[in-house]
């Protein structure tokens, strides 16, 4: 682990974003601005913008922004790119070669032996950064060799390896009766106008698509393998919904013989009593727990089960440009620095 500027030692770390138009930029922008430890001096993007003009933080009229062609001449502790995947490919080794911290956003290092040109249309051309990255599912970080290259986790993996994990671990499915379906606002898909992504197109509408072909079925499988290692080969379907923001990860599945709700309850309870961003409890108990508005907004993960019979029906909500990216990204820091996981994070409040 990294050890660098902690509280202790009365300094700031400074940080910048690469990529800070976006989405998920301008929320990791909004995030570090009020994190006690990070001090935010550089914003880069493709274009000429303004952080004052998106965020009312009076910090935000300090932070230079300049193009991205003057990222390499000004360096900051820690850099964030919340880039396309080739960007971040192109940019995380040069980053790193300069002594400093890479924590990225984008699924360039997530992939450690599925085919990147099958899942995201590339040839792979760092593979020495790439073995180095470590996968930074909080609070399930996997083994790794190196600390200055950190792949954040992509957000239909997230909401689905947090409910899964403590299920594979504790043998209370069987494996091959898995079938996932999965639902995503709009902003999952970035700023980058497709037809698709139109408001006319969208409203009103449950659209399937990449139909068991998302590049983050792969993350999740290769996860799963090497924290737990089994093998899976699930039914997965990913659908756009007509909201903003926030995922609805359904993950429907039979209990192993002997096997009940209660077994479950323990399973989550065991894994994330020391881990203060997952609620978790019976849907009946907590129908709170399968709206998206007690979640977007906040860097949570919520969790609701229930069964019937031997059906276990499992719902896992996040934001998907927070928890699901930007506030995840901001939890790696803190892991970094080696504090709370939720410094900077437990005061948001959900937008309902």
């Amino acid at each position: 682990m990294v050890h660098n500027n902690s509280f202790n030692d009365f300094k700031k770390s400074t940080c910048s974003i690469v990529g800070a138009r976006g989405y998920a930029g301008l929320e990791l922008a909004r995030l570090l601005l009020a994190h006690p430890q990070a001090s935010l001096t550089h914003c880069f993007a493709t274009s000429a913008f303004d952080l004052s003009a998106h965020l009312s933080n009076p910090k935000a009229t300090q932070v230079q922004c300049l193009p991205d062609t003057e990222i390499m001449a000004n360096l900051t502790d820690y850099v964030f790119l919340a880039t396309p995947a080739e960007v971040s490919l192109k940019l995380a080794p040069q980053i790193i070669a300069s002594g400093k911290i890479v924590i990225d956003l984008s699924g360039a290092f997530r992939l450690k032996k599925s085919d990147y040109q099958k899942w995201y249309g590339f040839e792979h051309t760092q593979k020495n950064t790439l073995l180095d990255a470590t996968y930074g599912l909080i609070p399930w970080v996997g083994p790794s060799r190196s600390e200055r290259m950190i792949a954040n986790p992509g957000c239909y993996a997230t909401s689905i390896l947090l409910a899964l994990l403590p299920l594979i671990k504790d043998n209370l499915i069987l494996l091959d009766s898995i079938v996932i379906d999965a639902k995503s606002g709009s902003t999952g898909a970035g700023k980058k106008a497709t037809e698709g992504q139109l408001f006319a197109e969208v409203d009103g509408e449950c659209l399937p698509y990449r139909v068991g072909q998302h590049q983050h079925l792969p993350e999740i499988l290769e996860t799963i393998e090497t924290l737990t290692g089994v093998k899976l080969n699930p039914h997965m379907t990913t659908s756009l919904l007509p909201v903003r923001r926030g995922i609805l990860s359904g993950i429907y599945a039979k209990l192993n013989a002997k096997k009940s709700v209660e077994d479950v309850i323990q399973s989550y309870k065991k894994y994330y009593a020391d881990y203060p961003l997952v609620r978790h409890g019976l849907v009946s108990e907590k129908p709170e727990g399968l709206l998206l508005k007690r979640v977007v907004g906040t860097a949570k993960t919520h969790i609701s089960y229930s069964t019937q019979e031997q059906n276990l029906y499992v719902f896992s909500c996040i934001d998907n440009l927070l928890k699901g990216a930007a506030s995840q990204a901001v939890e790696n820091f803190n892991r970094l620095l080696d504090q709370s996981i939720d410094t900077g994070l437990n005061q948001l409040e959900a937008m309902t």
